[in-house]
């Protein structure tokens, strides 16, 4: 299992890993690794990995082995490191409590929420135990990158949006500006 990003409060760390620390009492519980700048105290257990900042490279090697990535924020607006995951077929566990998250891992079909400790326990227990499911989760949600958010569907976007507002400006009359 893998986080990335700064490790937080405000990106819901504190409760990725009281409830990680509960599911991993069983003895085939994964290991949960964390990479990013830790701003907490992350508890000694033998199923989490710390490993502080991180290369590119090692992202990329991370994101490339992962079984699921955990994006437990409350607080996301766009979430990259979803979108990162996707793009590696990665299937996502994330908080339900935030709209967005759910949302978005709801319109890819990348995924699956969770809102309470149970649910986090259910949700990972399934991600472990579906490997087909799972996986096929992860290539709906790069499906949803490359439809979604890869460079020209977002250009055409953004011309779109021009256009509107350039027709919109030489539709509306607007007195003349005097001239000093």
């Amino acid at each position: 299992m893998l986080y990335l990003g700064r490790v937080d409060r405000n990106k819901g760390c504190d409760t990725l890993l009281e409830y990680f620390q509960a599911f991993a009492k069983a003895d085939d519980a994964p290991t949960l690794v964390l990479a990013g700048p830790a701003k907490m105290q992350i508890p000694s257990h033998p199923k989490i990995s710390a490993l502080g900042y991180v290369s590119g490279e090692m992202r990329e090697a991370l994101l490339a082995n992962a079984r699921a990535l955990i994006v437990p924020s409350p607080y996301e607006s766009l979430s990259i490191v979803l979108l990162e995951g996707w793009n590696h077929a990665v299937p996502a566990l994330v908080n339900g409590r935030c709209k967005v998250l759910a949302g978005q891992v709801r319109r890819a079909n990348g995924g699956l929420a969770f809102r309470s400790a149970a649910e986090f326990e259910e949700a990972l227990g399934y991600l472990m135990t579906h490997p087909v499911e799972s996986a096929t989760m992860g290539v709906q949600g790069r499906r949803y990158v490359d439809r979604e958010y890869r460079w020209p569907t977002v250009l055409s976007r953004v011309e779109d949006l021009l256009a509107q507002v350039i027709a919109g400006r030489r539709g509306r009359s607007t007195p003349p500006v005097e001239q000093p």
